[in-house]
């Protein structure tokens, strides 16, 4: 929910984190046009072990979904899981 007064934006559920945070949760759910990526990683390039980390971030959404909206999300969240920890 955004709270607008005067020309400002509040956001009550700010975040403070790395910025690959924010991009986890756009792959889970069919992710953005190749260009917007290419687009950013111009600008910020992957740092080693992106996948890696995009990965752990995802979890938690995940986990998230999970907890919230049933067990629907079981699947995904252990496979999300087992790829981290590259268990088959």
């Amino acid at each position: 929910m955004l709270f607008f007064v005067s020309t400002e934006i509040y956001d009550p559920a700010v975040f403070y984190g790395h910025h690959e945070y924010d991009l986890a949760i756009t792959y889970l759910f069919g992710g953005f046009v190749d260009e917007f990526y290419e687009a950013y990683h111009s600008i910020i390039p992957k740092a080693p072990g992106f996948e890696n980390r995009i990965r752990v971030y995802q979890l938690f959404h995940y986990l998230n979904h999970w907890n919230h909206f049933g067990v629907s999300y079981k699947s995904s969240t252990l496979s999300c899981m087992k790829s981290i920890l590259n268990v088959s």
